[in-house]
């Protein structure tokens, strides 16, 4: 989430920013918010000022025997405007933080400015694509041929978008997950984890999938829990509202989970086949570490690609 303070610093920087990101976010509802919070404030100071005084002027005539009914009575009226301000001043930072939280990051300034994905630009490519002596089948026909996907009984069983694995396409799936889990905790360093596969609103907050992904979200009528999208989101949050010391990073977490998503905007595209289930299975990496230590491991990795690279060769 982007820090108010910069926003209002740098106003001119910021709807830039938001031009080149296609979003019709309005800066000047933001700023029309933070002046009405800043008055508030100041009249919350002001009436706290003027208690204090009507107080010590209470105590002075309760000393002398004098009549403090008239000021008693207005130090109420100030405490119940008090707390009229103070319930609006609670409105008005939630609705700030809520246009924060649905305000898009800043981009990089070696991001190209485009219309859509065919503005991107390709920097690098490795290897070529594999060539065939016959024509390959799209998984969902050669995985229904050997009987180990079964889309028709996933929508029976659910609706669209959900798939029975069977036999060795199961066991391949339940493979595929401890290799990967088994890797990275034996050879990279990361600590398994098994996180819940429902979490509180806060939590996807804290990952930026609340506000702006609520409709791709599967929410527990009654409850404030929604279904995990992706593992990230509880791996990311095993820290919320902690402060890391430097001398502690990098940690290193990974876990399987099931992930959930309606895909809501994803309607007419990669329909067929496994491609954006509702319901799939995920190993997930999290790090968290400061650039340098990224940086650093970045470089490690290069580098054991790099001899792979030539062994094979």
């Amino acid at each position: 989430m982007l820090d108010l303070k910069w926003i209002l610093t740098n106003r001119e920087e910021a709807k830039t920013c938001l031009q080149n990101r296609k979003h019709d976010f309005d800066i000047q509802i933001l700023i029309e918010l933070d002046d009405e919070r800043k008055t508030l404030i100041l009249e919350t100071e002001e009436l706290k000022a003027k208690r204090n005084e009507g107080s010590k002027k209470v105590g002075e005539a309760k000393r002398t025997g004098s009549d403090a009914s008239a000021l008693m009575e207005e130090i109420r009226l100030i405490g119940d405007r008090s707390k009229e301000i103070d319930i609006k001043l609670a409105d008005v930072e939630a609705k700030i933080e809520e246009l924060l939280l649905g305000m898009p990051n800043k981009i990089h300034e070696s991001t190209p400015v485009g219309e859509g994905e065919d503005d991107n630009l390709e920097v690098r490519r490795w290897g070529e694509p594999g060539k065939f002596a016959f024509d390959p089948k799209p998984h969902w026909d050669l995985g229904e041929a050997l009987g180990i996907m079964d889309f028709e009984k996933g929508a029976m069983l659910a609706q669209s978008r959900f798939t029975v694995l069977r036999g060795m396409g199961a066991r391949l799936e339940r493979a595929l997950i401890g290799f990967m889990l088994d890797l990275h905790t034996t050879q990279h360093g990361y600590t398994e984890t098994q996180p819940p596969f429902m979490v509180a609103t806060k939590i996807l907050r804290g990952t930026g999938q609340l506000p702006k992904f609520a409709e791709d979200l599967y929410k527990i009528e009654g409850e404030d829990l929604w279904l995990i999208p992706t593992a990230e989101v509880p791996l990311t949050n095993l820290h919320h509202e902690e402060i890391l010391e430097e001398k502690d990073l990098p940690k290193h977490y990974t876990a399987y989970t099931p992930c959930f998503r309606k895909e809501a905007g994803a309607y007419g595209r990669d329909v067929r086949g496994m491609l954006r289930q509702h319901q799939f299975d995920k190993v997930e990496l999290v790090k968290l570490c400061t650039p340098e230590t990224s940086y650093g491991e970045l470089e490690t990795l290069t580098a054991n690609a790099e001899r792979v690279l030539q062994l094979l060769e």
